[in-house]
């Protein structure tokens, strides 16, 4: 406080917010402006030698005790006006609608009043731009804190990360010891098993962000009313912080899940090695292709979905008020999502009230584009189950043991999807993403959510 008192006296203004201060440190203070809850004000003057001032001030109402010797003026006086009030005759006496008709407040309007008569021009205080730093400087102190933020949050990044693992080393090493699918209730296990694994993580990625989203967006609120950064600084940084981890998660989960289920160079090398006799359809006993193409629109679908589901959660925390709200209302999501992918009901089975559900979620495009890219040109042989969409459409005699090809399996099975709509379908996503940063970039600016 000797401190403080020495910058004052050298002709700065010293405001300190304090609380319950002891006797010795409330009377350093020149002037005092106490508050009761709401903001209105009870006192405001100087405290005078020994807070003398104060004292008088407060004892003229019959309302006030008298303080007692030794007593901190601090606390008396915040016991005295308690919640902002105290009684007298039974009767509640206020403080701050005694101070507006006293003659403190009457020399504190006639000193605003002698301040702004004489102000010029040339005294006033202006900047040249909103903000003290450029844009460039916003965003990269603001990315570097958001990025620190996020290596700092082993419970966050290093959780998901783990969980990404053990999701595809559980779904992926089930098909371990039989690696080639032969009939209808193989294909339809697998299918059901990225379905799984991919929904899945999707509901971790939008569940474990909405906490961590709502501490960073807490924060920007008091940032942004010091105006320290823009909002699309904020909005910018932390779509720029999540991709890092975003695509370490679907690399994780993808070299464990597709070389487990599919094959990977290495393990054919020393198939062909190993083995002294390898027949020619060797390399294609396995359920994903060997193929960059095909790895690379899994591995691009996957990470959309991740994208996806991560953002939505910005998203839903930015425009509600807790996490604990946007866990709802994404779990919303996430259920509309599952029902309506085209998985657990195909696109003809869906009623035609709930088909915009179909539509509007980004599950339908999220496994249209797996499955499609996956199993086009699969001469698989799969063997036929009679009664089922894929027995009907090879034409078998009812007492036929009938064979098609995996890629047959899923266009009869999925009849309203074509691997044409594969680009159709990662431009959507794209665009799914790019909805959930603008609304999060203008939930930021324009929503606050400060409970004080």
């Amino acid at each position: 406080m000797k401190g403080l008192k020495r910058i004052a006296l050298s002709g700065r203004a010293v405001c300190a917010t304090i609380h319950q201060p002891s006797i010795a440190i409330f009377n350093s203070f020149d002037s005092l402006l106490l508050l009761k809850r709401g903001g209105e004000t009870v006192f405001f003057g100087d405290l005078g030698e020994y807070s003398q001032s104060l004292i008088e001030y407060l004892q003229r109402y019959d309302a006030t005790p008298k303080i007692q010797p030794g007593e901190n003026p601090a606390t008396w006086m915040l016991t005295t006006i308690g919640a902002g009030s105290a009684a007298v005759q039974g009767k509640p006496f206020d403080y701050a609608g005694s101070y507006t008709v006293s003659k403190l407040h009457v020399q504190c309007v006639e000193r605003i009043n002698q301040i702004t008569a004489a102000a010029v021009e040339e005294g006033l205080v202006s900047f040249p731009k909103k903000y003290a730093t450029s844009k460039g400087t916003q965003s990269s102190t603001v990315f570097y804190r958001a990025m620190t933020v996020y290596f700092r949050c082993p419970s966050y990044n290093l959780v998901r990360m783990l969980v990404s693992a053990v999701v595809a080393l559980l779904f992926g090493s089930v098909y371990a010891s039989q690696r080639v699918p032969e009939n209808e209730s193989d294909m339809n296990s697998r299918i059901n098993s990225i379905f799984i694994a991919v929904v899945f993580l999707a509901v971790n990625a939008l569940n474990t962000v909405l906490a961590v989203f709502e501490s960073e967006r807490n924060m920007f609120y008091r940032h942004k009313a010091a105006l320290m950064y823009d909002s699309s600084v904020i909005a910018r940084a932390l779509t720029l912080a999540e991709i890092p981890f975003i695509f370490m998660a679907a690399t994780i989960f993808m070299v464990l899940f597709y070389f487990i289920m599919g094959v990977s160079h290495v393990f054919v090398s020393f198939v062909l090695v190993s083995v002294p006799y390898c027949g020619a359809d060797s390399l294609s006993l396995f359920q994903f292709a060997n193929d960059a193409k095909k790895f690379f629109l899994f591995f691009m679908f996957f990470t959309f979905n991740l994208a996806t589901y991560t953002f939505t959660g910005q998203m839903a925390t930015s425009l509600l008020r807790d996490a604990a709200t946007a866990q709802v209302v994404g779990g919303l999501v996430i259920s509309m999502t599952v029902l309506f992918s085209g998985i657990l009901l195909r696109p003809d089975q869906i009623p035609s009230f709930w088909i915009f559900a179909y539509w509007m979620f980004p599950g339908h495009y999220v496994f249209e584009g797996i499955i499609m890219s996956q199993y086009e040109n699969d001469d698989t042989p799969i063997l036929a189950s009679p009664g089922t969409a894929f027995y009907t459409s090879l034409k078998c005699a009812s007492d036929q043991i009938c064979e098609g090809t995996a890629e047959e399996w899923v266009a009869s099975s999925f009849p309203d999807w074509n691997v044409d709509n594969v680009p159709w379908n990662a431009l959507y996503l794209i665009g799914v993403i790019i909805v959930t940063r603008v609304v999060t970039f203008w939930a930021l600016t324009s929503l606050n959510y400060r409970s004080t």
